[in-house]
């Protein structure tokens, strides 16, 4: 039995909660498990009430002193960013009426021999019509103590890619047709967003064997990417049958 590991992608707004279907919807409306490997979040309000930051991380062990680093390093930038709004014209009085928030949820959703993979979720509300979405994650190759991106894995990446893309393309497609709740999205927009080389298949998880095994990817895409901001994110598993003969040499045994 494979297990599909992903972050639950819950959005700040309680109107968007009814819309996690929407990233189930391309693989058979299976909810995922939460990921658990997080301590408890920490949060800090600024002076005058003018936001709030919440932050989990995830208990990392000591050989992955490199993947720590990375995922500092990116919640250094997204602090940055986003104290950086509020030095926007009027950026402060709408603040004042409405204070801004920057969630970010990291956790460990996957372990293997050969990899750690963890999972962001998280929004950034800084006075818009709704919070923007955050969502990436990062892949730790414990054996060479580096984080590896998806194109790092394959001798050919733009093979794989099309790989990829071809799975993506075939299950969102028949999501547009989906009798009791169709994908709110359409053809053009999909192939768009699944368009190989275009850095499209960054945020992917890992589907996991009891043989400690990759049996595939799971690949996730933000809201507006394949679809509309109400269909949430979604999420398109892709066995390892489709893009095993595209990987390298030295990652062939880590997947199955």
């Amino acid at each position: 039995m494979l297990v599909r590991h992903i972050l639950s992608l819950v959005f700040a707004t309680a109107g968007l909660a009814a819309c996690r279907g929407g990233a189930d919807r391309t693989n058979g409306g299976d909810s995922p498990p939460p990921a658990r490997a997080s301590v408890d979040k920490d949060t800090e309000s600024g002076q005058e009430g003018l936001y709030t930051m919440e932050l989990s991380l995830p208990d990392l062990p000591q050989r992955a002193e490199p993947l720590r680093a990375t995922i500092q390093r990116y919640v250094d930038r997204q602090k940055r960013a986003f104290m950086d709004s509020l030095d926007a014209p009027g950026a402060r009085e709408r603040a004042r009426e409405l204070p801004w928030d920057l969630d970010l949820d990291i956790a460990v959703a996957s372990r293997t021999d050969r990899f750690i993979n963890v999972q962001v979720d998280g929004s950034a509300f800084t006075g818009a019509a709704h919070p923007a979405p955050i969502v990436d994650s990062f892949t730790y190759d414990i054996q060479a103590r580096r984080v590896v991106g998806i194109r790092e894995l394959f001798a050919d990446p733009h093979a794989a890619e099309k790989a990829f893309a071809a799975e993506a393309r075939r299950q969102l497609l028949t999501a547009l047709d989906d009798q009791d709740e169709p994908l709110a999205s359409d053809s053009a927009q999909i192939d768009a967003g699944t368009e190989p080389g275009k850095d499209h298949f960054r945020v992917f998880s890992l589907l996991t064997g009891p043989d400690n095994k990759v049996h595939g990817l799971t690949f996730i895409f933000p809201p507006y990417q394949v679809a509309s901001y109400a269909a949430g994110p979604q999420a398109v598993d892709v066995p390892s049958d489709a893009f095993s003969a595209y990987l390298k040499p030295e990652y062939r045994e880590a997947f199955r």
